[in-house]
């Protein structure tokens, strides 16, 4: 029996994941090849992205490297961007690479596949808002999460010398943008331990912006509410039901002509997906970039096709489609691990079905939020502070778990704990 070619296209939650329990599992066999690709290099839990942004985590302590987790998980990383895949070959096209003097490192590269699984991801949806693309950071990858730190320690710096304000302008109250409001407060109170002795909490603005009624809109009444509640408190200048029209060098113009002033601009609205998914002419693309799959994750009219997370559209019985989120994209691994598994045994596979377990948001030192449900008890139920913030970090621990098994993962969590006691509680370089 010939090697089975299994490459996945995506190194976030639900690819790496995927990739892990695959490469444990047959990792060193014949049986089966397991080959990830992205196009950085390490791995950072999407949800922590702001956190990177803020320095308030350092990429090098929390930072998982591909080549290094392949070798000891039984899968080979490649760095590389798709741009194309052709599904009559059975094969997907890797983009050049260039360094940073713009010289030609590698040309494009063709990668053949007996199953390919696509987990791309997600990305913030400007819906074509005049001037976004342009003037905005979107918090998307470690990329723009770095470029936020840049510029915001450039801020600071120039804050410390003319005590002029900082203002900062976020679009979508999401959980992204939520919870980057509040770790800009955090952070703002704690440089000054750090030789910023000119900076005071009243130097900085963050204004955040949010064309539904109530911040975190996908989340019951009283999660937002207790939300907006914290956030009011720290002093964060809310704009709920406003609308962007255009994005300037100076800020942002709203529907009604307001403008909304802002130095440092971050998008973090709406979810569509990769870009590169607009160059897949012989796949199901919808209107915002996503994968139309059915119920076992097999992108439609593809056999050896699958797709998961948040570049996937998967309509559930209930004629919603699962949600763009942390705990849709590990539930998907899971279900479609135990798929492929099935599939090389010639087994039939299984239907995913989503289960949500309710949400949690975290608000930096400040607090937490967020609803629970699923097994401890019937319908949902409010969490708050320490319990909260509790289960937050529980969660984190179960995406380490996912990706080193759970002793690993205990053993890990520990080390970065042990890394940080001894580093900057910001990073400041």
């Amino acid at each position: 029996m010939s090697t089975k070619r299994i490459v996945i296209v995506g190194g976030g939650a639900a690819g790496l994941a995927l990739a892990s329990k695959l490469g444990r599992k047959w990792g060193g066999s014949d049986v089966v090849d397991v080959c990830l690709i992205d196009k950085s290099p390490i791995h950072i839990w999407k949800p922590k992205l702001h956190e990177v942004a803020v320095g308030v985590i350092d990429q090098s302590i929390e930072g998982l490297l591909y080549r290094d987790h392949g070798l000891k998980n039984g899968y080979r990383y490649i760095r590389g961007e798709i741009e194309q895949c052709d599904p009559d070959t059975k094969s997907i096209q890797l983009a050049t690479v260039y360094n940073d003097d713009g010289e030609l490192l590698l040309a494009p590269r063709q990668i053949d596949y007996d199953i390919l699984v696509l987990a791309l991801g997600g990305v913030s949806n400007s819906f074509n808002t005049l001037g976004a693309d342009e003037h905005c950071i979107f918090l998307d990858n470690l990329e723009n999460a770095n470029l936020f730190h840049h510029k915001l320690l450039d801020a600071l710096l120039q804050l410390n010398e003319t005590q002029e304000r900082v203002s900062i302008g976020i679009v979508g109250a999401g959980a992204t943008g939520v919870e980057l409001a509040a770790e800009l407060h955090h952070v703002i109170e704690s440089v000054k331990e750090y030789g910023y002795l000119n900076i005071a909490k009243h130097h900085l603005e963050v204004h955040l912006i949010e064309a539904s009624s109530k911040i975190l809109p996908q989340l019951p009444e009283r999660v937002s509410a207790r939300a907006q509640a914290v956030l009011d408190k720290i002093g964060i200048r809310l704009h709920i039901g406003v609308q962007v029209k255009e994005v300037t060098h100076d800020g942002f113009i709203t529907q009604d002509g307001d403008v909304i002033r802002a130095g440092l601009k971050v998008w973090a609205a709406g979810v569509k997906g990769p870009k590169a998914f607009e160059n897949f002419t012989k796949l199901p693309i919808t209107s915002r970039n996503q994968i139309e799959v059915d119920t076992c994750m097999r992108v439609k009219g593809h056999q050896d096709i699958y797709a998961l997370g948040d570049c996937a559209l998967l309509m559930q019985d209930s004629g919603r489609p699962v949600p763009p989120r942390a705990q849709a994209a590990a539930q998907m691994a899971d279900t479609l691990f135990g798929n492929i598994v099935n599939r090389l045994q010639d087994k039939p596979e299984k239907a995913f079905v989503y289960k949500d377990y309710g949400s949690l948001v975290s608000l930096s030192r400040f607090s937490a939020v967020g609803n629970l449900m699923g097994n401890l008890r019937s319908g949902d139920f409010f969490v708050e502070g320490h319990i909260a913030r509790l289960m937050y970090i529980s969660l984190y621990q179960r995406h380490l778990a996912s990706l080193y098994g759970w002793f690993s993962a205990v053993v890990y969590r520990i080390a970065q704990k042990l890394l940080k006691w001894q580093r900057p509680k910001l990073k400041l370089h």
